[in-house]
């Protein structure tokens, strides 16, 4: 089925047909409750036995990386298959949006404010993820939602990368947005203390982002409207939903609600409009009615400091201590027959075991969705400002380095110290996450690969120096996942310096001309082309 998907399910029959599904009916275990261990890696206390960290690291060996289906999970709900390993890498990302490359990614996000398209409401009857409905009175969700444990967590991740979706009743409209939501289980991870009841069956906690320098637009809104009024805010969380939903709802560039109802950008890229439905406790507040499950609930203005967790999306570290605002569950609904992708926040891993996948270590399950809706961001604030730009690529698999490829070099660039004009502009990219908070920002020439390593400090080893071509900011911020950063209010990690390093060829800078490759990229690959042709 072509796009646009409406569903997960039909991304993912898509996806198994180009062979990049593996169904494990093996039983695999995803949190087993017989199966009490110690958490190990350095952290305290005990967790149920899990195995979803080695899954994904042994996916990350094959071919592809292919998307992983648990088909009998061993967990409190193996009834529910678990998906791991949706979004590794870019190339699944585009496919998931009908989009063919990153460059017509670019062109599309660029024009999407101008051809959003209103969801569309549906009826109760045709909303699959209406066909269960578990009200508040008999709601307990240990329960009735699959716990899913990743190794070395004193901490129940067990919904990660969900959408969350709050209304604006002023202006009608809809935010999505990102984050991750878990459940109480064991104070400090022993299992002699467990939480109150009441906190085991009704409520949760999330990384909804109020304050510092990577808050979100929810975050802000439920910080202003909700939070410092001392009331708690109507929101829902969304999860099993196609990459054009995650795509929308990760973008910072969207300024809501200034920008109007983010379902309106689902459509745009769709170019039809999205099914929505009535949520079940929230006047107002729609919720994707393709959704594989919907919970719903209120944010209240408390919060509770995070126990020790491995945090994989961004850096591959240990992490713990951060303040995340208290979701109390009131309804929840879903498919009949769901899956469950919320456990997509699991390993970044090395090149220890990757072999020839080793060139793309560090990436995680869904890393691809992360720098689809970061470097493309980056390349349009770029391009919109006239600078000549390729591309701009995420390296290492969190934000804490980026690589700015030039359309120009050495002479054919505009002005003298063109490399540093346009890392000095990236550094003020209003879409956030390429830019103020990254670490090292790298600028190299067209002929320079951004997607390899090799390439890139092949470049900075040739034609930069060290000090002259740098630019260092000494007291900035950071991104949330760099653990040598410093903590802002909430404990997520805020303040930290920046390098620029400029791999541009410095004619005219610094020479007239410069020494030639001795092998001309341009005659390589014609070169590679014409042998291949004649020997293969």
């Amino acid at each position: 089925m072509p796009y646009p998907y409406k569903s997960l399910a039909e991304w993912f029959a898509d996806e198994e047909a180009l062979g990049n599904v593996r169904r494990f009916t093996a039983p695999i275990k995803c949190g087993d409750y017989d199966d009490i261990v110690d958490i190990g890696n350095g952290i305290p206390g005990k967790q149920p036995k899990t195995e979803v960290r080695a899954l994904v690291r042994y996916l990350h060996t094959l071919p592809g990386k292919p998307i992983g289906i648990i088909e009998r999970p061993v967990n409190n709900r193996p009834d529910v298959p678990v998906i791991v390993n949706p979004w590794p890498n870019r190339e699944r990302v585009l496919r998931g949006l009908g989009i063919p490359d990153k460059d017509t990614f670019c062109r599309t996000l660029a024009e999407i404010k101008d051809r959003t398209i209103p969801p569309v409401t549906v009826a109760k009857n045709r909303a699959a993820c209406k066909e269960v409905i578990i009200p508040e009175a008999e709601l307990d969700i240990r329960r009735d939602m699959p716990l899913c444990w990743v190794e070395f967590n004193q901490t129940l991740w067990s919904a990660c990368n969900g959408t969350i979706v709050i209304y604006d009743p002023e202006t009608g409209t809809h935010d999505l947005g990102k984050l991750r939501v878990g459940q109480y289980e064991w104070q400090d991870a022993d299992p002699t203390r467990p939480f109150p009841p009441e906190k085991l069956r009704r409520e949760m906690f999330a990384t909804l982002m109020y304050e510092g320098n990577m808050h979100s637009n929810s975050g802000v809104f439920y910080r202003e409207n909700y939070r410092k009024k001392d009331r708690p805010m109507p929101a829902a969380i969304a999860l099993g939903l196609p990459t054009d939903v995650h795509i929308v709802a990760a973008i910072r560039e969207f300024r809501w609600p200034g920008d109007g109802d983010e379902y309106g950008f689902v459509g745009g890229f769709r170019g039809e409009p999205m099914a929505v439905v009535p949520s079940e406790t929230a006047p107002g507040l729609m919720v994707p009615a393709d959704a594989e499950w919907i919970i719903e609930g209120e944010f209240l203005p408390q919060d509770e400091r995070m126990m020790p967790y491995a945090e994989d999306i961004a850096s591959g570290y240990l992490f713990g201590g951060e303040l995340c605002p208290i979701f109390r569950v009131k309804c929840i609904t879903h498919r009949k027959n769901p899956t469950w992708d919320g456990i997509t926040f699991s390993s970044s891993g090395s090149s220890v075991v990757m072999g020839e996948n080793a060139v793309s270590s560090h990436e995680g399950p869904h890393t691809g969705l992360q720098f689809m809706n970061c470097e493309p961001v980056a390349i349009n604030f770029l391009r919109s400002l006239g600078y000549l730009v390729k591309d701009v690529v995420m390296v290492g698999g969190g934000r804490e380095v980026a690589v700015v490829q030039l359309a120009v070099d050495g002479a054919d660039k505009p002005i003298p110290y063109y490399g540093k004009q346009v890392l000095m502009a990236l550094h003020g990219n209003p879409g956030f996450s390429i830019g103020p908070p990254s670490k090292y920002l790298i600028a190299v020439g067209p002929d320079i690969n951004p997607y390899d390593l090799n390439d890139v400090m092949w470049a900075l080893g040739t034609r930069a120096w060290p000090v002259s071509d740098t630019i260092n900011i000494e007291k900035g911020v950071c991104g949330w996942g760099d653990p040598s950063g410093l903590p802002g209010y909430t404990g997520f990690k805020t303040y930290g310096e920046q390098v620029m390093i400029d791999g541009t060829i410095k004619v005219p800078e610094r020479f007239e001309s410069y020494p030639p490759r001795a092998e001309p990229t341009d005659w390589e690959i014609e070169a590679v082309a014409d042998m291949r042709r004649r020997l293969e």
